[in-house]
């Protein structure tokens, strides 16, 4: 056994924890009650963020600024996708800064999670009051940034702080609360009196959220942090897992990207979709925003279901990459639904079975995602690396999307696509040895 792997396999205590709450390299025995109740409200803070913003704000801030329908759809491609390049360097960026740090205060993961939050408030504020589309796009690549710190040490809470017989459960509360809080940014986003009010309320939605975990919850160190690394553990920290070492890891990157990158062709666009290839209403972005909300709220609702029963089953069976697949292969049917019917209930249907889909790919995959890191001393940066996978999806998706959408104003292609992409995701599980 190596330097590294005796360090590993010890067990401390938590900073401010008990005796009994200790680590190993495989999570920790035991975990708080309280942790059932903040951890998912701080996921619910995020997801309200993304929710209200990426699904309804930047399409209105985008519909004002250009008004030509298919030029509109072109311009948030490129708003979007700008900001997610930020995001994709960020994750592991942010990740790693969040491994290294050593502050006595709150705790490595609670101190960037606090004031990331609040860091994430002020962006969203400065967003809102943006009128021109490239200080747009700008404003929103910067909030990127401390959203990402927030997201990437929330992202280690799951292997730190969660012992392995409770990942499942645990997991479903996270996808369950990711989408809630979709819900709660959607729904303040489309009720709000305006685009300034409902960055605002978003705003101290997230700050308040954040501070509740930072400051109620106890922040775990892992046995690496409280000691001097060698210079080869040190040189090894920074190098990314290879793919020969850990090939499970990137096959698992791999299949999320895939999946992520082809959900995002069906939800970059859904506010577009509505006014342009279902013709809701009268045709308007106000028809549509008005009938996105339903549609959100029937795929939250099956999200929210499919979630918490994809993370009961993982744990009492112990199997992750069946349901992983099994759950990705769900969308298929959605993106068939949307071709052959460009009707509003067609859409509401589909909405609802890609919420069931969604939903339980978000907590297997979870699951999937930790049993694969090679160590959770590099917990957020590995997990901030295996992020980008979903957020590098986001500069390629509607960056693609918005250009055959310009180009031929064709919804059906997207499904299409996204039909491909979801079964070579599903194919990338039977690469994957180590787990399930």
């Amino acid at each position: 056994m190596s330097s590294s792997e005796t360090r590993l396999s010890a067990e401390v205590p938590t900073s401010g924890g008990s005796l009994e709450d200790t680590i190993t390299d495989t999570g920790p025995r035991s975990m708080s009650r309280w942790l059932w109740f903040a951890y998912p409200l701080a996921l619910i803070g995020v997801g309200a963020i993304w929710g209200a913003v990426l699904q309804i704000l930047l399409a209105r801030q985008v519909a004002e600024i250009v008004t030509d329908p298919r030029a509109s759809a072109g311009a948030l491609g490129l708003v979007v996708s700008a900001s997610s390049i930020v995001a994709v360097f960020a994750q592991p960026v942010m990740g790693r800064l969040s491994d290294v740090t050593r502050v006595k205060i709150l705790g490595r993961r609670n101190f960037w999670i606090l004031f990331g939050g609040i860091a994430a408030g002020a962006a969203l504020v400065a967003t809102a009051l943006t009128s021109n589309l490239v200080l747009l796009g700008i404003a929103w690549a910067i909030a990127i940034i401390p959203i990402s710190v927030v997201q990437a040490a929330l992202t280690a809470v799951l292997p730190e702080r969660v012992p392995l017989s409770r990942r499942g459960r645990m997991s479903g509360l996270v996808g369950m609360s990711t989408i809630l809080g979709g819900v709660v940014g959607a729904i303040i986003a489309s009720l709000a009196g305006s685009i300034v009010v409902a960055y605002l309320l978003v705003a101290v939605f997230v700050v308040l959220t954040s501070a509740v975990f930072a400051l109620t919850t106890k922040d775990f160190v892992h046995p690496v942090v409280l000691q001097k690394p060698t210079a080869e553990e040190r040189k090894n920290s920074r190098r990314l897992p290879g793919f020969r070492a850990y090939p499970d890891f990137w096959w698992t990157f791999l299949g999320r990207f895939t999946l992520i990158l082809g959900y995002f062709f069906f939800s970059s666009f859904g506010l577009y979709m509505l006014r342009d290839y279902i013709k809701v209403g009268d045709g308007s972005i106000d028809a549509a925003t008005f009938a996105v909300a339903p549609a959100v709220g029937l795929s939250s609702l099956f999200t929210l279901v499919f979630a918490l029963v994809g993370g009961l089953l993982v744990d009492k069976f112990g199997k992750v990459r069946i349901f992983v697949a099994i759950a990705s292969l769900i969308f298929v049917p959605a993106a068939l639904l949307l071709i052959f019917s460009a009707t509003y209930p067609a859409y509401l249907v589909a909405s609802g079975i890609i919420g069931a889909a969604f939903g339980t790919y978000l907590a297997v995959d979870q699951v999937l995602i930790t049993r694969v890191i090679p160590s959770t001393a590099n917990a957020a940066r590995d997990l901030g690396v295996l992020n980008v996978a979903n957020s590098a999806p986001q500069v390629i998706a509607p960056v693609i999307a918005g250009g055959i959408i310009a180009a031929t104003g064709n919804y059906q292609i997207l499904f299409i696509i996204m039909i491909v992409l979801i079964v070579i995701a599903a194919a990338t599980l039977r690469f994957i040895k180590s787990v399930p």
